[in-house]
């Protein structure tokens, strides 16, 4: 009877130790999700990117922003020694990501798919590493998450925004940033590089760059200045939308950018604020 107890105890000890072999460590875990989080399959890496997120809430997925940074932020100092392989996965995700929805036909996308790629933005966002700024310049076309995410690094974002004015497809969402980076900066050389952007593209084709231009003239201190300017685009300007006009000008045709222009005169003429992009 002894005996067989003690075999019995032993398979019992054997079995635990054999299950421990096969478990896969936190570790282990980890580094396979990473993996699959840098394939170029997008579903394969929207699978691997939930389950990063259920490891760092520790199988509770969130959904507030500030709680997506707070349980990021939080694992990351529980795990030091795996903290840079993450950081550089989510990172690298991002950039994957954005080769993704960037260049991918209107509709190709369902709302799970459009809703990973915001909450990868989102993550990426929350980050406190320089090495995010390409990735975010990357996003920065889907708004404020990748926007914020940007301005927080400030003058190291600045080149990298700059850059992106090359590119008639994101030339205003980057010229929008440049405007934004350089007003937290601020002061002369601040005011003087502003300028500089200003008059470079408020002759661009893209209306919409054109738009961005003219809104940035009522943020200048010397706005004055460019009365002229304003009144000339106000009057000249060739683009034109069907439909009453909003501001009392041009009859029946809406002309966005002379819109725009008359507002800023007005502006002016009043002694009012810098008005926020429509």
């Amino acid at each position: 009877m002894r005996n067989i107890f003690l075999l019995f105890m032993i398979a019992l000890v054997l079995s635990a130790i054999l299950s421990a072999q096969a478990a896969p460590s936190g570790t282990d875990q980890l580094s396979s999700i990473l993996v699959r989080m840098s394939g170029k399959d997008l579903h394969k890496r929207e699978a691997a990117f939930n389950d990063m997120m259920a490891l760092i809430y520790e199988g509770k997925k969130g959904t507030a922003e500030s709680g997506h940074a707070d349980a990021l932020a939080k694992f990351l100092k529980q795990h030091p020694e795996q903290a840079d392989g993450v950081k550089l996965g989510l990172i690298q995700l991002l950039k994957a990501d954005n080769a993704d929805f960037q260049g991918g036909a209107t509709g190709t996308y369902t709302e799970d798919d459009m809703n990973h790629y915001a909450e990868v933005v989102n993550v990426v966002s929350s980050l406190k590493d320089e090495r995010a700024i390409p990735a975010l310049v990357g996003a920065m076309t889907t708004g404020g998450m990748a926007q914020r995410g940007i301005l927080k690094y400030g003058d190291k974002a600045f080149a990298p925004v700059l850059d992106q004015l090359k590119s008639p497809e994101v030339r205003s969402s980057a010229l929008d940033m440049s405007f934004a980076l350089l007003e937290k900066r601020a002061g002369p050389a601040a005011q003087a590089q502003t300028k500089e952007l200003i008059l470079a593209y408020i002759k661009d084709p893209g209306s919409v760059v054109r738009r961005s231009a003219v809104q940035e003239i009522g943020c200048l201190e010397d706005r004055q200045d460019f009365v002229p300017l304003l009144k000339e685009i106000a009057t000249t300007d060739p683009v034109k939308f069907p439909g009453k006009a909003l501001d009392g000008g041009d009859g029946d045709d809406f002309y966005p950018v002379r819109a725009d222009a008359r507002q800023v005169l007005r502006d002016i003429q009043n002694n009012t604020g810098c008005r926020p992009p429509q």
